[in-house]
């Protein structure tokens, strides 16, 4: 006959069992609808920029109610093809310095105050604005998340197909994203992005893009708005933007090291 003990072990083993067969049965659960796989594929292969080193500046203008608007400004260094970037804060003077380097999957903070790196993941709010670090590189959504179709709707003046996004692994930047695609273009205007609980956390609307080469793309003005914090958003710009070649060593912990002395 079993003990209280021994019921106890009985249980857990049970529920534990539950869990790990749980975790497969949610997965199968899930399937990428073809046709959001090619719009996501379609707008992918305008905004990464493998065949492209680029150079550009964004500013960050955070506005908050009750208190002055907060300005950052970043240089990006970014190639595509090795899924690299490198960022530098050069604005404002308590910001210099600092900075991120992504190597693939791997992303890390710089602490110049410390001289030492912190690895970060993409839910890092870059400089505690209401920009996430994923914004700036090369995206892999189809590996990232489940995509399907969540309708047609019409967003300012554009037509556009709704793409739902559930993610796939924990280290993303939201659990569910919706992606707003106008049908002239297959460009995003809007991205909304939730809690697991299917709570709106973040608004991003696109409002404008440059082309810089065949069929590629850069946006030039974005705004984020948070959705828990009542009037709190940060308009983003691009500039200097530039197609020139990047030295190899731009891409690396020693060019942020040596940049913040």
């Amino acid at each position: 006959m079993f003990n209280r003990a021994t019921q106890s072990r009985a249980v857990a083993a049970l529920a534990l069992s539950a869990l790990v067969f749980a975790a497969p049965l949610a997965a199968q659960a899930k399937a990428t609808d073809p046709k959001a796989a090619a719009l996501v594929t379609a707008f992918e292969d305008k905004l990464n920029l493998e065949s492209l080193d680029v150079t550009n500046t964004f500013t960050l203008v955070q506005k908050k109610e009750g208190e002055s608007d907060r300005v950052l400004r970043i240089q990006i260094y970014r190639r595509d093809r090795a899924d690299t970037f490198t960022l530098l804060f050069q604005y404002p003077e308590s910001e210099k310095g600092k900075g991120y380097w992504r190597s693939k999957d791997d992303l890390y903070l710089y602490l110049p105050s410390t001289r030492e790196f912190v690895y970060r993941n993409r839910k890092d709010d870059v400089g505690g604005s209401d920009v996430r670090a994923d914004l700036f590189g090369k995206t892999d959504t189809l590996g990232q998340y489940w995509a399907s179709i969540a309708g047609t709707v019409k967003v300012s003046t554009w037509d556009c197909d709704v793409v739902r996004l559930d993610a796939k692994k924990l280290d993303v930047s939201y659990p569910i994203q919706k992606w707003y695609l106008r049908k002239t273009d297959g460009l995003p205007v809007k991205v909304e992005n939730f809690s697991a609980g299917e709570t709106l956390l973040r608004t991003s609307y696109y409002l404008d893009y440059k082309k810089i080469a065949a069929d590629k793309y850069i946006f030039t003005k974005l705004l984020a708005v948070d959705a828990l914090e009542k009037g709190q958003k940060t308009f983003l710009t691009n500039d200097a933007i530039s197609t020139d070649k990047i030295a190899d060593y731009t891409f690396s912990k020693a060019f942020l090291e040596e940049k913040s002395r």
